[in-house]
């Protein structure tokens, strides 16, 4: 059975299949519900075409067409309902007191005032008709007519029936208490006969409910229905009052109930608007307010981000399509499943936005052709923090429900969608700067790993020769340094000593260092005699091995501890100072003899040598000492450095 209501739908409705299945299921019941109340209207209107008094319409025209009017009137100020039947599915309905206006003249004119009815039903349906162009709706539309048919003609004369055989007149036999009792016979009769008619619709809506949800609770559904229901027939009892007024009173008391009335119905749609109005706004908070505490609980990575937006997001908004998209085209949320927000022209608009904006069902789509059907729309943009840069979007389609969707209703949604849009900001924020910290610490774990690995590099322990004293100290600004001393032992006791210089600081430097200490002590051993050839061939091979468009600045010298001659050759390091306490504290600058290591692959150094006497002192340095400055912006200077090395 199931299986050919469902091929019966299809038939009707092509693009049920295409649907997911909850969806199509629902949607199945407005196919399935008009193929059964639709025979019924037909029939109403045949049965109403039959017994109309044609005479009477003729005679009242002028009461008739008044009485269409305040209908109208009144189905402005319409009330709806609005409740949430189970996790983000709602349920809606709206009424007015039009059906309150419409009974008052059915107990006036008798069943020839069904025309009314029927003439605003389908007036009603063919505005809305052309007002919104979704599919769906339309199908909402025609189950809402077929409905309103059968009951407004097929129920209302039966009801009427039974009322003229209980011995109900029209009009009414004034406010007498018989006429009272029989009309409010009639109006009992038709509510059980509104309900039997949609008893079929409400059955199918209560077994999907308990096919998706898993419960066998159908009591927030019943009880929707109930209101729906319910809320009208409550006014009912008032065109009983309403239609005695006018037989014994006439027609000016009568307008003036109706306006009392209509004063009622007035505040019962403020009351309407007020109450969704808060109970949308109660929802929002306590959902953002969820969500920016699941946010904060949740691990600063940003992984969880996905699943909370699916948690908390389809329940803040009666929206049927949500969507976040980031700036990298990027879907961080979609709702629902089978839906494929992907559309690079919508997500560009709303990257070009500066603040959230509403598009009503009867606007086009500013990133879509001409034609396009959708439900009210809210977009807004996602702006990274402390800027104006959009780096990502928010969709939210809404729900066709019986409160309309205009401006100010869609603009009472822009706080909790722009608290939203900060809230996920906020997210990517942190998860980003979480990232960059990690980054950062995995940085600074392997520069410190590189400067141990540098240190190592470093003499450990300074040779100890008689006669002869030696200290170092290394004071890198950075984990690494492109900085470095060395100590060469070398043949028949002699001794190298160097100090170098690469320049810039950082990694690269530090690496460029191990490889230039690496040749100048390879090439040392194997020129023990000539500081000179061993700058020639470390300077050849770091032209031909490292292509970093670095240089080096070196002094390299070689002591012969039992003369005190020292050879040497200066690179284009800052001149060693010998100092001669014996002379005056005299001091000789060890002068460069060419240019730095790694500029120019026939470059060729000089070598020069001086005598080391006893008492005289040697101070090798590089450029960080003079360099430096004070925070007056002074450099540190070689005077300064000389007086407190060698005076002090």
């Amino acid at each position: 059975m199931k299986k050919h209501l469902s091929t019966l739908a299809i038939w009707f409705w092509p693009e049920l299949k295409s649907m997911n299945a909850q969806r199509r299921l629902i949607s199945m019941g407005d196919v399935l519900s008009i193929l059964y109340s639709f025979p019924l209207g037909v029939i109403g209107l045949f049965w109403l075409i039959t017994i109309t008094d044609i005479a009477l319409l003729h005679e009242e025209w002028g009461l008739w067409l008044l009485i269409f009017i305040l209908m109208v009137l009144f189905n402005q100020v319409n009330y709806f309902i609005i409740i949430e039947i189970k996790g983000f599915q709602y349920g809606s309905s709206s009424g007015s007191l039009a059906s309150m206006i419409h009974w008052s003249a059915l107990l006036l004119f008798g069943p020839t005032a069904i025309w009314l009815m029927v003439i605003w039903s389908f007036s009603y349906f063919i505005w809305n008709w052309r007002k919104y162009r979704s599919k769906s709706t339309h199908w909402n539309q025609l189950r809402n007519l077929s409905f309103d048919l059968s009951i407004n003609t097929f129920a209302t004369l039966i009801t009427l029936s039974i009322y003229e055989s209980l011995g109900g007149l029209y009009p009414i036999n004034g406010l007498t208490v018989n006429s009272v009792i029989l009309a409010m016979v009639a109006l009992f009769i038709q509510l059980l006969l509104i309900v039997l008619t949609w008893t079929g619709y409400i059955a199918y809506h209560v077994r999907i409910q308990q096919q998706f949800s898993g419960e066998n609770s159908t009591r927030p559904l019943l009880r929707f229905f109930f209101l729906s229901f319910g809320f009208q027939f409550l006014a009912h009892p008032f065109a009983i009052l309403a239609a005695g007024l006018y037989v014994e009173d006439g027609l000016f008391i009568y307008l003036f109930f109706i306006a009392g009335l209509f004063i009622v119905a007035y505040l019962t749609r403020k009351l309407s608007l007020a109450v969704e109005k808060s109970r949308q706004q109660s929802r929002q908070l306590e959902q953002l307010e969820q969500l920016g505490r699941a946010i904060i609980n949740a691990p600063p990575d940003g992984s969880n981000l996905q699943s909370l937006l699916k948690e908390y997001m389809p329940k803040m908004f009666p929206a049927g399509r949500l969507a976040i998209c980031l700036s990298d085209n990027q879907i961080l949320f979609s709702h629902p499943n089978d839906w494929d927000p992907k559309n690079n022209s919508r997500w560009d608009y709303i990257l070009s936005l500066k603040q959230a904006k509403g598009i009503l069902a009867v606007d086009e789509l500013p990133w879509m052709n001409a034609g396009s059907t959708h439900n009210a729309i809210i977009v807004a943009p996602i702006f990274k923090s402390d800027t104006i840069k959009a780096i990502g979007g928010i969709y939210i389609e809404l729900r066709t429900l019986t409160q309309h969707w205009d401006e100010q209703t869609l603009h009472n949604f822009y706080p909790a969608i722009q608290n939203l849009a900060a809230q996920i900001s906020s997210a990517l924020s942190q998860a980003d700067t979480y990232i960059q910290t990690l980054e950062y610490q995995n940085i600074a774990q392997e520069l410190r790993l590189a400067g141990r690995i540098q240190s190592s590099f470093l003499p450990q322990k300074l040779p100890n020769i008689d006669g002869w004293q030696i200290s170092v100290t290394l004071l890198p600004a950075k984990e690494t340094s492109g900085d470095f001393f060395d100590v060469i032992p070398l043949s028949n006791g002699k001794l190298g000593l160097v100090i170098a210089d690469v320049m810039d600081k950082g990694v690269g430097p530090a690496l460029y260092m191990a490889l230039s200490r690496t040749l100048i002590r390879t090439y040392a051993a194997e020129y023990d005699a000539d500081p000179e050839v061993v700058f020639f061939a470390a300077n050849q091979r770091l032209l031909k091995d490292a292509r970093a468009n670095l240089f080096v600045t070196a002094f390299y010298g070689i002591l012969d501890p039992s003369t005190g001659k020292f050879i040497y050759s200066n690179a284009g390091h800052n001149p060693p100072f010998l100092v001669n306490p014996q002379n005056n504290n005299h001091i000789q600058s060890l002068k460069r003899t060419g240019i730095a290591l790694g500029i120019e692959s026939e470059t060729t150094w000089d070598q020069e040598s001086v005598q080391i006497k006893p008492g005289d002192v040697l101070l090798l340095y590089t450029d960080g000492i003079p360099d430096a400055q004070n925070i007056a912006g002074e450099f540190f200077d070689e005077d300064r450095f000389i007086e407190i090395a060698f005076v002090h």
